[in-house]
């Protein structure tokens, strides 16, 4: 999809096109830098409470949540795309039998 077309379907107030699909890689890389920096926070956070906290955050905690949250994301996202594109292959059977009754 070019630009114009990208922009054709987000102003298209009737929803017959999808640009979720095409957001989708660019909304997770921002979710992975969000967690990244949350994971940073934390780290920082447990340093500041005490040395043995921050080591576990460090090495444990912080990677583990990381982890798990990238994972829902992924899943949550791979979810709304399938949907998606259900949703266009209906779109597509309908318009053939559509054609076929014709």
């Amino acid at each position: 999809m070019n630009a114009k077309e990208f922009f054709a379907a987000l102003f298209d107030l009737a929803f017959e096109r999808f640009v979720t699909i095409q957001l989708t890689g660019l909304v997770y890389a921002l979710a992975l830098a969000v967690g990244g920096i949350y994971a940073l926070f934390a780290v920082v956070g447990a340093f500041e409470a005490s040395a043995g906290l921050g080591v576990l955050t460090l090495l444990v905690l912080a990677p583990l949540g990381f982890l798990l949250y990238a994972v829902a994301v992924r899943v949550g996202l791979e979810a709304l795309v399938s949907l998606i594109r259900i949703a266009e292959n209906t779109r597509e059977i309908r318009d053939a039998l559509r054609k076929e009754k014709a």
